[in-house]
């Protein structure tokens, strides 16, 4: 089985190379064309200096890569987050980029703050994108919807940010393989009918997905049944389906996983949860939340599988201390010392306040 799973991890990163190593054309001589997926390219000077991202996710990874304090367009969530306001200052005070997914990127702020370059997602309309190219922008897009686009994405822009970058970026696609392989071990051994079923609320209690999806691949990861794998969704927007409180509670999942830590007191509080296994067991858990959310195509994926794996079978686990292996990943990666009350606050958040978009 061991050779087995390290022939995988090899073919795994083998993979990432091919798919992580863009052909990098030198256009002038303070500028390189950087041309990756089938039919993309971004031309990006040398000495990125400033950054901007419309969308949530990217501002960990910038921040793992060492460019938090360069960026000069953000989003909401990162201006909101109790710890990205701790550990990269001045966020606060750094203007939106958007206001709203990647169609609202508001063009003349950008021109304004005149990035480097701008990393967006496929929702970034042509024309804007033209808008902003023309005035010497360079505009970076992205796939998303998974772990593997997720792992190709750092892996880009770390090309992008220059070679300190790109760097740590193969280190941490390092660390992601190694953290996979030390979990496809020990889960190896669990028969299909001893897997744990689990039921995951993505920003509400009725929000989730099935496969394919970011969710499916953290739990299959881990061990875990998604409960909603094969479940008819109602489609609300592109990134939000929604369950049936009936489709739940006929699943009877084992353990709830909840995104944001204000819906596991409202599952635990409405009487239609109340005799769902998870709920009667007292197993309704918030998901960890650094700089951002480890459940989302973030870098702290990195992190999400061993947490859920341990928390789903706790005894193959038991040698696995979640607050040692954060302390060690934000220290490396992030360059960050967690304070004990930043880790409680990282593996036990507490809901945010909400506050008006502006």
């Amino acid at each position: 089985m061991k050779n087995k799973i390290e022939s995988s991890l090899c073919q795994r990163l083998l993979l990432c190379s091919c798919l992580l190593v863009p052909t990098l054309v030198q256009a002038e001589s303070n500028t390189r064309q950087i041309d990756y997926y089938e039919d993309m390219s971004v031309t990006v000077t040398n000495n990125v200096q400033r950054v901007a991202t419309s969308w949530e996710s990217q501002n960990s990874i910038i921040t793992m890569l060492g460019f938090g304090e360069r960026i000069v367009a953000t989003t909401r969530f990162a201006r909101l987050s109790p710890a990205f306001r701790k550990f990269v200052p001045g966020i606060a005070e750094v203007p939106l980029s958007t206001n709203g997914g990647q169609a609202g990127v508001d063009v003349e702020r950008m021109l304004a703050l005149r990035p480097d370059i701008i990393f967006v997602g496929m929702g970034l309309p042509q024309s804007k994108k033209e808008q902003l190219e023309r005035s010497g922008i360079a505009v970076a897009t992205f796939r998303s919807g998974g772990m593997e686009k997720m792992l190709e994405r750092v892996g880009l822009i770390g090309k992008m940010l220059g070679d300190e970058a790109d760097a740590e970026a193969q280190r941490y696609l390092a660390y992601f393989e190694k953290n996979r392989l030390r979990v496809a071990e020990r889960i190896a051994s669990i028969p299909e009918a001893d897997r744990i079923k689990v039921y995951v609320a993505s920003g509400t209690p009725l929000a989730t997905t099935g496969r394919p999806s970011l969710n499916q691949d953290w739990l299959d990861l881990a061990g875990g049944i998604n409960v909603a794998e094969d479940w008819h969704l109602t489609v609300k927007s592109e990134t939000t389906s929604i369950a049936s409180i009936e489709s739940i509670i006929g699943s009877n999942p084992d353990v709830i996983i909840s995104m944001r830590a204000r819906d596991v007191d409202v599952i635990n509080s409405d009487p239609r949860w109340s005799n769902i296994n998870a709920v009667k067991n007292g197993r309704v858990y918030a998901n960890p939340r650094g700089i951002f959310w480890w459940c989302r195509e973030s870098s702290e994926e990195a992190l999400q599988m061993l947490w859920v794996a341990k928390l789903l079978y706790p005894d193959l686990f038991s040698d696995i201390d979640m607050r040692k292996e954060a302390f060690e990943f934000y220290r490396e990666f992030y360059d960050i010392e967690l304070t004990d009350e930043d880790l409680d606050g990282f593996l036990n958040p507490a809901p945010m306040a909400v506050r008006s978009r502006t």
